[in-house]
């Protein structure tokens, strides 16, 4: 456990250091640029009419909330796991911090939260494996329950090989549960850390559905389950600003598998993505006012 640890943190150390300038531009605009020429071809093709606002709303005022809600969460399981307690707000603050460093082309999201657990006490070696429980256990589960929703579908080979990667990595995130210090009885913390990631797969699932309402097409729940696993690939890269049209890509390429068009799969990545960052953006807003206000009154009382 001591090597993984050492080899994970030279993997953050490598994959942290910061691209220079003008490689993080050209990596950004060209993402930018060919997920926008994509997402116009998609939709001339497609031959849609318009957009259903309803789905959008309603995963704006409730997908998009529970998605940093559970990010909150999971950040409280990695904290437990390194036998910390932090507060509920100071969680939805490293929730929100976290999700924006993702943008950025390095594993943003784990260096934010390695690095708020270190500072709150734990040696480096100990955030590295609290922070990787969960998000390799929801890495597991996606694939798993994923790969079953694309057998249900009809692509059994595809949906065997994301179900056998799931299990492999789900005994890798056991060994690493199993190894963790911390003095919480396991077994509560372990379904508690399963629930989570369970529940980041469900308002996973519900984001898209919501997408595909939004360009009037429905879709079964074993069809939005198997799209998720395209979520989960994009993970493990972490090359491009936040999967930036990698995960539209691989959207894309799966539709077809499950009964969607190319295009389609596009447009829905497209629509959450957007839906996404917009709500992304009014929450840092609304953190970095609370900041502001809070050290105005640091400095009245100061005075």
């Amino acid at each position: 456990m001591i090597n993984f640890r050492r080899g994970l943190s030279r993997l953050l150390e490598r994959r942290a250091q910061p691209l220079n300038k003008k490689t993080t531009v050209t990596v950004t605009i060209v993402a930018a640029l060919g997920l926008a020429v994509a997402t116009v071809w998609a939709w001339q093709s497609s031959e849609l009419v318009g957009l259903s606002w309803w789905p959008i709303i309603l995963s704006a005022l409730l997908a998009a909330p529970a998605s940093l809600g559970l990010k909150s969460a999971e950040y409280q399981l990695c904290a437990r796991l390194a036998a910390q307690r932090p507060t509920q707000s100071h969680s939805l603050k490293i929730a929100v911090l976290s999700s924006a460093a993702n943008l950025l082309p390095l594993p943003g999201s784990m260096i934010v939260t390695v690095r708020s657990l270190s500072e709150s006490g734990s040696t480096y070696g100990k955030a590295i494996s609290a922070s990787a429980v969960p998000g390799i256990s929801w890495l597991a589960i996606t694939w798993v329950v994923g790969g079953f929703a694309i057998v249900i579908e009809g692509h059994a080979w595809l949906g065997t090989l994301s179900v056998v990667a799931g299990l492999l990595v789900g005994l890798f995130a056991c060994r690493l549960f199993t190894a963790s210090e911390t003095k919480e009885p396991k077994v509560p913390l372990a379904f508690a850390i399963i629930a989570v990631e369970v529940g980041w797969l469900g308002v996973s699932a519900l984001r898209l559905s919501l997408a595909v309402a939004a360009l009037g097409i429905a879709i079964s729940p074993t069809q939005a389950v198997a799209l998720s696993v395209a979520g989960a690939l994009t993970v493990a890269i972490g090359f491009f600003p936040g999967g930036l049209g990698l995960r539209e890509a691989l959207l894309a390429a799966l539709s077809p598998l499950i009964g969607l068009q190319f295009n389609i799969g596009v447009l829905l990545g497209s629509i959450d993505r957007l839906i996404w960052l917009s709500f992304l953006a009014v929450a840092s807003a609304v953190l970095a006012l609370f900041a502001w206000r809070s050290n105005q009154a640091f400095l009245s009382e100061g005075d």
